[in-house]
């Protein structure tokens, strides 16, 4: 909003009163505002512009810088990481690192059915485990989930420079980077599964961080170094990371769920016949 400030003098006479007294008058002052009423805006254009450009400085976002930079797991020499992810079963009251304990079936895990090639895992990266406080930094995926070990299809995958599937790489903005100070910086690490059989997300908890009461028992220390760009998981468990379904929370999984659009995917059908009737909107064989 623009703003115009003037300054009025007010003129306050000394005049002679009746009776040989003085006294002042101009103690009322009309002031004049006209309001323009055409449409004629010459010699207006500059101001024009001065305040769409102020307006729209105002209204548009800051512009982000999409670059990014790619770091690459840096692991004890000729050691890989092991990620496993547990899920468990409500009928056997237990975790295991198998596709069928998610709700697929052996027939739909063997032919590679749409439904596990259309599920994928998530990794968030975030600043801090506050969840009330954190800003995520960069979100990496998953989405080759059907690795077979010794013919068996395991929900664990083995990260190193001979095995880079893609978690080997995560790609941090550039703002973030130039952000810090040191030449690393910790984040924490959210891992979850988009079930696309069933739509929805199954959120993981750290199983080394079982003990701890805070919100940081559901992530996972990380460390991007950014001297070298690489970055690796900071674990007492190293190098066996195991992630483990959240059961008995369902304020927190419906919380996770609210966040996710599901769209049906449908095949279309078109009609029968080979002729079209304009009449009747219709097709029909001749």
């Amino acid at each position: 909003m623009s703003i115009i400030k003037e300054k009025i003098r007010f003129n306050n006479s000394l005049v002679a009163l009746t009776g040989g007294t003085t006294g002042f008058t101009g103690n009322t002052i009309n002031l004049r505002i006209s309001l323009s009423t055409t449409d004629n805006l010459v010699e207006y254009q500059q101001e024009i512009d001065k305040l769409t450009q102020v307006s729209i400085l105002d209204l548009v976002n800051p512009v982000t810088d999409g670059e990014e930079r790619r770091f690459k797991m840096n692991p004890i020499p000729n050691t890989n990481i092991l990620l496993v992810f547990q899920f468990y079963s409500t009928i056997s009251l237990s975790y295991l690192n198998s596709f069928l304990f998610a709700g697929f079936t052996t027939n739909e895990i063997i032919h590679s059915s749409d439904n596990i090639l259309n599920s994928f895992f998530i990794l968030d990266f975030y600043d801090t485990f506050d969840i009330n406080n954190q800003t995520k930094i960069f979100t990496t995926y998953l989405t080759k989930v059907l690795v077979p070990i010794g013919g068996i299809y395991y929900s664990q995958y083995s990260i190193g420079a001979n095995n880079n599937n893609q978690f080997y790489r995560w790609y941090a903005p550039l703002s973030y980077i130039n952000a810090q100070t040191g030449s690393t910086v910790t984040g924490y690490v959210k891992l979850s599964f988009f079930n696309a059989k069933t739509g929805n997300v199954t959120p993981f908890y750290n199983a080394a961080n079982v003990s701890l009461t805070t919100p940081e028992y559901m992530f996972f220390k990380a460390q991007l170094d950014l001297i070298n760009m690489t970055w690796k998981f900071i674990s007492s468990t190293y190098p066996t990371i195991t992630a483990k379904e959240i059961i008995n929370n369902s304020l927190f999984t419906d919380k996770v769920n609210n966040t996710v659009e599901n769209k049906d995917n449908l095949l279309q059908n078109p009609p029968s016949g080979t002729t079209y009737n304009y009449k009747t909107n219709t097709y029909f064989t001749s």
